[in-house]
C-alpha cells in the first residue's frame, strides 16, 4: 500500500490496527486540548479506537468471506486454477488486517494438497495461519510421510491448539500416533478429546478400538477423513466442502 507507513507487526502491515490507534490518539488529545481530564480522556479515546480496529476488522474479514464463497463456487465444478487465482485476490487485503495472508495462504495449500502437488502445497501450508487447522494438519501428514516425525508432532500440535473442539483432529493425530507404533500416545489424544468433545461417540469407539489392540475406524468422519488423503473412500466423494477453516483465522 503505497503511501502508507511500513510499520510491520507479526509479520504484517495492518492498516486497520493503525487506523484504530490514530483514532483514539486524535480522540483522547482533542478532550484533553478541550480541558477534559486525563482520566476520562485516555479510556474514552482507547474504546474508540478499539471499537474501529474491530469495525474495520470485521469489514475486512466480510469482504474475504465473499472472496472464499466466490471461489468455493469454481471448486465445486473442479476448477482449481480458476479457484485459486479468485482466492489470490485476497491478498490485497493482506496488508489492513492480521492473518489475512496466512488465511489466503493455507486456503490455496489446501487445495494444491488435494491436487496432490504437494511441492507447491507445504510451503504454503507452513505458512498458513496458525488458526487454518486443516492445513496445519494436512503440513503434519507430509512431514510424517517423510519421516519427520518430531515436526509432524509440533504440526499436529498447533492444528490442536487453534481446533481443539474439532473431534476430527484428535482422531487423525491419534491415527499417525498409532501409525507410528505409539498407540499408547494414540489413547491418551483420544482421552484428551473427549476431556473437550464429551461423549463424542467417534472418539469414544476408536479409543476402545485402540484399547483393543484394533485398528481405528476413521471412516465414521466421513469425507472430513478422505481430505487428508490417508485412505481411499469406498464410493466417490463430493469434493471436501471449502473453506473449512476457523473464524479465528479470518478475524485478526
Amino acid at each position: 500500500m503505497a503511501g502508507w507507513p511500513g510499520w510491520v507487526i507479526g509479520g504484517e502491515r495492518v492498516i486497520n490496527f493503525l487506523l484504530g490507534l490514530v483514532a483514539s490518539i486524535i480522540v483522547a488529545g482533542l478532550l484533553m486540548a478541550l480541558k477534559v481530564s486525563p482520566w476520562l480522556s485516555m479510556p474514552f479515546g482507547i474504546v474508540l479506537g478499539i471499537g474501529l480496529f474491530i469495525y474495520l476488522g470485521r469489514r475486512t474479514q466480510a469482504k474475504l468471506e465473499k472472496i472464499f464463497n466466490r471461489a468455493g463456487e469454481s471448486l465445486k465444478k473442479q476448477q482449481f486454477d480458476p479457484a485459486i487465482e479468485v482466492i489470490k485476490e485476497g491478498y490485497k487485503l493482506g496488508p489492513w488486517q492480521f492473518l489475512v495472508k496466512g488465511s489466503i495462504d493455507g486456503q490455496i495449500g489446501v487445495i494444491q494438497y488435494l491436487r496432490k502437488k504437494n511441492e507447491a502445497a507445504e510451503p504454503l501450508l507452513r505458512s498458513a495461519s496458525s488458526q487454518h487447522y486443516i492445513a496445519k494438519t494436512m503440513l503434519a501428514i507430509l512431514q510424517w510421510k517423510r519421516g519427520e516425525k518430531k515436526l509432524a508432532k509440533a504440526s499436529f500440535d498447533t492444528a490442536l491448539k487453534a481446533g481443539k473442539k474439532e473431534s476430527l483432529l484428535y482422531a487423525v493425530y491419534a491415527y499417525f500416533l498409532n501409525e507410528i507404533h505409539e498407540r499408547d500416545a494414540a489413547i491418551e489424544v483420544l482421552n484428551k478429546g473427549l476431556k473437550v468433545c464429551e461423549g463424542d461417540e467417534r472418539l469414544l469407539t476408536n479409543r476402545n478400538l485402540l484399547q483393543n489392540n484394533k485398528a481405528m475406524k476413521m471412516k465414521v468422519y466421513g469425507e472430513q477423513w478422505y481430505q487428508f488423503m490417508l485412505e481411499r473412500p469406498m464410493v466417490r466423494q463430493e469434493p471436501p466442502p471449502f473453506a473449512r477453516i476457523s473464524k479465528r483465522a479470518l478475524r485478526g
